[in-house]
């Protein structure tokens, strides 16, 4: 119970920084699109795979991000794949959001030691390593 209250504190910080850099719409499952992306144009099936999500789930986790400006269609070969990559505002919007996880990582350090905000890592090192079907295949360990 407590590490998912300590989660809702986390996501609800690092919403309120994103909001107050001017990425409102911006949402953790964002975050894990534009980190399975990369520097990478995928098609929408190759995205969906990565991610461990059916077709029709990433698409709609996709369109908001289209509208938002975090993601754009790219050009392909074959007119029948729909492709997407990385704007410039998703990379910005993403940047934000590293930077408040070192921040936050930090701050925790502050609050209970180096010693023990490593150990804290560890431990959820660990526990992110035990997988679940609802983790981004390409975000895991």
């Amino acid at each position: 119970m407590l590490l998912s209250l300590a989660g809702v504190v986390f996501v609800d910080a690092l919403h309120e920084r994103l909001e107050e850099a001017g990425f409102e719409d911006f949402t953790v499952r964002s975050g894990w699109v534009l980190r399975t992306l990369g520097d990478e144009e995928l098609s929408l099936r190759d995205l969906a795979e990565r991610m461990g999500l059916s077709s029709p789930g990433t698409l709609k986790a996709i369109d908001p991000m289209l509208r938002a400006g975090y993601v754009e269609r790219a050009e392909t070969s074959d007119r029948r794949v729909r492709a997407v990559r990385v704007t410039d505002r998703g990379r910005a919007a993403l940047a934000c959001a590293t930077a408040f996880h070192a921040e936050f990582e930090a701050s925790l350090a502050t609050a209970v030691g180096t010693g023990d905000a490593a150990a804290t890592r560890r431990g959820l090192e660990s526990l992110v390593e035990r997988g679940s079907a609802n983790l981004p295949r390409a975000l895991t360990p």
